[in-house]
């Protein structure tokens, strides 16, 4: 994880990578028994519902560090840590020196994983040696530790210690304040120091901030030392109100007239705590084509503390055929801006007389094939599951009227228990699920009929086919 993004190039300025040959001397080979320093961090934010991991950890002195992902000296972006299995860093320090002939490289890294590993965090601390002298034993000091390493016939060989969290499901996260790192190492004062961070990210730098020195050195056949560290972490600001919702919505085709609806959810995303308080006036549309939407129900409006939500719900009635652009804005004091959804539809003109459903003979071809069901259910399985069916419409079906009806005594009562039309997004196999909380509610042990109509409208409508379920107690 840590050491395949931590970088080692060296730079130019006060960072300029410096080596310092490390005699092999008796006074060193006491750090192989030296204990390793006490962990200094203090605190774990809470967890940011935009990445669900802490959005902060801090240490004693009180440098708070968030998930870097925005910033030029960040090891990871947030489209990087959205990807499966992304890794992201509050903290990130490195280095590396040359060993008998091969190197050694420290990481240090407070991280986190997304899912689905994660979401996790933790700390790491690892030391790799590669190519050294071979069945040899080094002895390791870095900022927060010591440690002992034998290589093996390859001259190869490595000690990690990852603590906290390191794969879902967590606990929690305070874990991941018990290990060695802390302080967290920080630039020494340089003025090309970015504002809001602690170091480049690329730049080998001195450091300041090690329990146990500032230095990396590594005594045995060929050891070495440098106080130069790349130093990745960006400062975790004060919450702030983030908005989140769905870049588009598409409701698809729609003979003109017919409405269509889709509801809309939008997030309070900021950091929980005082001043990510997201406050919501209501959605209003604008665009090419607001005319061709209405907003038909709202619960935008108002204060959301972060994780609550509010929706919208939006109705697509087109005038016209054609594409119908639009958007549907959400005015708020997010920090980054008013939450915009783009809207999309599509209105479909009125079927001619030549079309396949004018005129009665047409009306009787324009019919669906292969219904199919389970025609015997349980009532608790039908307020679980609802009603599911499936079949086969004809080629330029735009709208399908669906009804239930009630059988007594060997007749269909008139009176619906319940209709509605829905719209498939194509013709052929279609599978339909009737699962609303009012048909639900109203089927009671008995046999009822379901009709299902194919049409290019409401007014243009085909044959009825016909299916029996009985639903038992």
């Amino acid at each position: 994880m840590s050491s395949i993004r931590s970088p080692w190039t060296a730079g130019r300025g006060p960072g300029r990578f410096r080596i310092t040959k490390t005699a092999f001397v008796t006074a060193l080979a006491a750090l192989a028994v030296a204990a390793p320093a006490q962990a200094d961090l203090s605190a774990v934010g809470p967890v940011d519902p935009s990445t669900d991991v802490p959005a902060w950890f801090q240490d004693k002195s009180g440098l708070k560090l968030g998930l870097c992902l925005t910033a030029p000296g960040c090891l990871s972006t947030a489209a990087d840590f959205a990807a499966p299995d992304g890794e992201a860093f509050y903290f990130n320090a490195g280095t590396s020196v040359p060993v008998g002939g091969g190197s050694a490289r420290l990481v240090l890294a407070q991280e986190a994983v997304s899912p689905p590993a994660g979401p996790a965090a933790f700390m790491r601390v690892r030391v790799t040696i590669t190519g050294a002298t071979a069945n040899a034993t080094y002895s390791v000091t870095h900022p927060f530790g010591n440690v002992t390493i034998t290589t093996d016939g390859r001259g190869n060989g490595k000690s990690s210690v990852d603590t906290g969290c390191t794969a879902a499901p967590c606990p929690g996260f305070d874990g991941a304040l018990g290990g060695q790192i802390g302080p967290f190492l920080t630039w020494t004062p340089d003025p090309n120091l970015p504002t809001g961070l602690i170091g480049d990210g690329l730049t080998p730098h001195t450091v300041t901030g090690g329990t146990n020195g500032n230095s990396f050195t590594v005594a045995g056949p060929g050891g070495s030392s440098t106080n130069l560290f790349t130093v990745a972490g960006k400062l975790a600001g004060p919450p702030v109100p983030v908005i989140n919702a769905p870049s588009a919505v598409d409701f698809g085709s729609s003979p003109v007239g017919v409405p269509v609806e889709k509801t809309i959810t939008v997030r309070s995303f900021g950091v929980p705590g005082a001043g990510s308080e997201l406050n919501i006036t209501s959605p209003i549309l604008g665009g090419d084509m607001p005319s061709q939407y209405r907003v038909v129900a709202n619960t935008c409006a108002g204060v959301f503390t972060s994780g609550q939500s509010c929706t919208a719900t939006v109705q697509f009635v087109p005038t016209a055929g054609g594409a119908q652009p639009a958007s549907l804005i959400v005015p708020s004091n997010a920090t980054g801006g008013n939450g915009t959804v783009a809207l999309t539809g599509a209105g479909v003109a009125p079927a001619t007389t030549t079309s396949a459903v004018a005129g009665a003979a047409a009306r009787s071809r324009f019919a669906l094939t292969k219904l199919r069901t389970t025609h015997r259910l349980s009532r608790a399985r039908v307020r679980s599951h609802g009603l599911r069916l499936t079949m086969r419409l004809p080629r330029g079906t735009e709208i399908v009227k669906v009804s239930v009806l009630r059988v007594r005594n060997g007749k269909v009562l008139r009176k619906p228990v319940w209709f509605a039309f829905r719209h498939p997004s194509s013709s052929g196999l279609y599978r339909l699920r009737l699962n609303t909380r009012k048909l639900r509610h109203r089927l009671t042990p008995g046999l009822y009929q379901v009709n299902i109509t194919p049409g290019v409208s409401r007014q243009q409508l085909g044959a009825t086919s016909t299916t029996r379920i009985r639903i038992t107690r």
